[in-house]
């Protein structure tokens, strides 16, 4: 019986730390002994409904174009969000020699090297390029050698009251305890029920089609900059465009050759763009007179793909989805190589 007690002891301050400590939730999700809660989704996770529980896949058959033949090395840098974190794409999807990512949230300082062709690629989903666009990009610090910071963490007392916040340690414990196949079955249940019967879905998220498709509440929620269906104004338009351009000038001006533009389109702007008054965001950036750099589209080839462009349980694109736009970015890398070949 003493043995029993202590065991629980222990067992109740591990998942006690857990719930207090990001870091050690997160360690704890690398060695496998618990799920990370987005294996079926991350709109799944927040709704629990069982028509969108869709086991993640990992896309590892994609095979890039050939490089495009020139005498200097061909170096990627990203500057982006979650569609080019490292658990979706990486060197091997690309076109190059060398590739380096960095999130819009951390800071790379950066040495580029002469003797290489460097390209930047700047990737926002819909729903935050509106943000990211305010000011020129921040992200990029000239500095004697290459490497990545994160923002600086908030003082001490700060994070201790993070530590016992307690939205932040629901959360943490949630995953420690609750996000198994047992627990989720048990959750399905009840959201299946509050949907069928009164309708309620969980607020994060939105459905849309007649409940055929569920979509993130930001991508709708007007009440924010992030909707797809929140005006936006010919000046703010000018004003992205300018600061675009800013961009790739103070790019080129430490030593890119290339800069080119990626927005990924909204989950709701491909599956039901007639869900309010669209903002034609996308297009209107892409088509603007004063725009002078490249741009990857794949609005309306995702519009054309329909459902199989975006995971059914998750907001973020198949692999066919995502395929489609690696072709289309390796051949814009192709096409800037060549050019430059042709040049020197």
């Amino acid at each position: 019986m003493k043995i029993l007690k202590y065991l629980l002891l222990i067992l109740g301050s591990v998942v006690f730390a857990i719930g207090q400590s990001q870091y050690l939730l997160t360690k704890v999700g690398e060695w496998k002994l618990i799920n990370d809660g987005y294996q079926y989704g991350d709109l799944y996770r927040l709704s629990n409904l069982s028509d969108f529980k869709d086991p993640r896949r990992t896309c590892t058959d994609y095979i890039p174009p050939a490089k495009a033949p020139g005498m200097r090395k061909v170096h990627l840098y990203i500057i982006g969000d979650s569609f080019t974190e490292a658990q979706r794409v990486g060197l091997k999807d690309f076109s190059v020699d060398a590739y380096t990512y960095v999130h819009w949230s951390d800071f790379l300082h950066i040495k580029l090297d002469t003797t290489e062709t460097n390209i930047l690629l700047l990737e926002s989903v819909e729903r935050h390029f509106r943000q990211k666009m305010v000011s020129p990009i921040q992200v990029l610090i000239p500095d004697t050698a290459t490497f990545r910071t994160e923002v600086s963490p908030p003082p001490f007392m700060n994070r201790l009251d993070d530590a016992f916040n307690a939205t932040y340690t629901r959360d943490r414990l949630d995953a420690v305890l609750f996000q198994n196949d047992f627990f989720l079955r048990v959750k399905e249940w009840r959201a299946d029920l509050q949907h069928r019967l009164f309708d309620r879905v969980n607020e994060s998220v939105t459905m849309v089609n007649n409940d055929q498709d569920m979509v993130f509440y930001m991508d709708t929620d007007t009440a924010g900059v992030t909707s797809s269906f929140k005006e936006v104004s010919n000046g703010e338009i000018d004003t992205m465009v300018l600061n675009l351009n800013e961009s790739r000038k103070f790019a080129e001006s430490i030593g890119f050759a290339h800069v080119f533009l990626s927005v990924i389109p909204n989950k709701v702007s491909v599956l039901n763009p007639g869900y309010g008054v669209y903002n034609h965001l996308i297009e209107r950036i892409y088509a603007h007179p004063k725009l002078n750099m490249p741009t990857i589209d794949v609005l309306a080839d995702f519009r054309k793909m329909g459902r199989s462009s975006y995971l059914k349980g998750d907001s973020h694109w198949t692999c066919a989805g995502q395929y489609l736009w690696l072709n289309k970015v390796n051949a814009e890398i192709n096409s800037m190589v060549s050019a430059k070949s042709r040049v020197l």
